[in-house]
């Protein structure tokens, strides 16, 4: 009798995959956004993705996205990325960054994303 392995690998996804937590929504089951508060986030897992989507719900200042690569064990903008600063639905490329985390002067309120397509 043949036994099928559940896969469990960092490949391609269908449809944008909630960086923030586990649940399908939010950072909690309840679908919290992520807020930041005048100081840079927690780092996130890109699992290898190629697009980083940002949903921006509420925002006091601009802030921008940096990335983490294991290869050089450093932090730094990314470029070619927008300085985010007004509320909507943001796409940053992300190739080849293992965590990506989210630098801002202010009160920020967001939900992320990352997708292969």
């Amino acid at each position: 009798m043949a036994t099928h392995t559940n896969y469990n690998s960092w490949g391609r996804t269908r449809s944008p995959k909630n960086i923030l937590s586990s649940f399908r929504a939010g950072t909690d089951a309840s679908g919290t956004a992520l807020t930041c508060n005048s100081a840079t986030s927690a780092a996130f897992a890109t699992e290898n993705q190629r697009f980083l989507t940002v949903h921006v719900k509420t925002y006091q200042t601009s802030f921008k996205v940096q990335g983490y690569m294991h290869a050089s064990g450093e932090w730094e903008d990314i470029k070619g990325s927008p300085t985010i600063n007004a509320t909507g639905i943001w796409t940053v490329e992300i190739n080849g960054i293992d965590k990506v985390r989210f630098v801002t002067g202010g009160n920020t309120t967001l939900f992320a994303a990352c997708s292969t397509f």
